[in-house]
């Protein structure tokens, strides 16, 4: 994000110039304010935290990661070695289902007992 700001208002060249450091602080600051606002004003943002590393960063980090290996090393593994990475893609595919169930009940449940900036 930091880096879209940067490019979307034209700031480039030696960090430390006093336009781009007064930018950076003041547009930087201002954004983690924001996002701090956010997270205050809704006591269950972890829970959307869950849902979207579950749907996104699990997958990406753990079942990707395998299936691109399979692919790029699929005549020189053993069977044994393809076995274990189909292992890791299909437990890891479960844990990621089971994850999201996890993290949508999480926002069902918070939501019922929802109210601005409560600290549940």
């Amino acid at each position: 994000m930091y880096e879209y700001l940067d490019t979307r208002f034209g700031i480039s060249g030696e960090a430390m110039k006093a336009k781009n450091l007064s930018f950076r602080v003041g547009v930087r600051g201002g954004y983690l304010a924001f996002n701090t606002f956010i997270a205050a004003l809704l006591p269950f943002l972890g829970d959307f935290e869950s849902l979207t590393g579950a749907i996104s960063t699990f997958p990406l980090t753990f079942i990707l990661a395998n299936h691109m290996y399979y692919k790029a090393k699929k005549n020189k593994l053993s069977i044994s070695q393809k076995g274990g990475l189909w292992a890791n893609i299909v437990f890891f595919s479960l844990m990621s289902i089971a994850a999201t169930v996890a993290a949508i009940r999480l926002i069902a449940v918070d939501s019922k007992t929802y109210s601005l900036f409560a600290d549940i």
